[in-house]
């Protein structure tokens, strides 16, 4: 299964829940892999923040590159998962043909850290974290 992560810059969110997801898959040994990509994504690394709250909790996302999303990144995923309505509600009305696949991580949206201490990204990193626990029993029932 790939899942796809979809934030602003895709260099604080979306990064370290790619890295978080595909540490639990690894963990479980379950057949996802998880990607991630931005709405205004230019080509620079995660933040440090990123890294260090994400290496906190044992997924090291330090080779991470920005990127853009593309029609053939979101046409890839099984899943898209955003996260914010406001990401959710671009990527739809900039592909429509991608709905049904197109949902948000959580039920509310994951504030943006950009910017912030370190500590505003220890606590992206667990509401993440967190998130992702939470639907890991749906994606498993969609390995079936």
């Amino acid at each position: 299964m790939e899942i796809l992560f979809v934030c602003t810059g895709n260099t604080c969110r979306s990064p370290m829940a790619e890295g978080l997801t595909n540490l639990a898959a690894a963990r479980e040994n379950l057949p996802i892999h998880a990607s991630s990509c931005g709405l205004a994504a230019i080509s620079v690394p995660a933040s440090e923040n990123a890294v260090a709250a994400a290496a906190e909790l044992g997924a090291d996302i330090s080779r991470h590159t920005a990127r853009q999303v593309t029609e053939e990144l979101l046409r890839r995923a099984d899943v898209v998962l955003c996260m914010s309505a406001r990401h959710l509600y671009a990527l739809k009305s900039a592909f429509p043909k991608y709905s049904d696949k197109i949902f948000t991580l959580s039920g509310r949206d994951i504030a943006d850290p950009y910017g912030g201490t370190l500590d505003d990204y220890r606590k992206c990193a667990t509401q993440i974290r967190d998130a992702i626990n939470s639907i890991l029993p749906a994606l498993k029932e969609r390995l079936k």
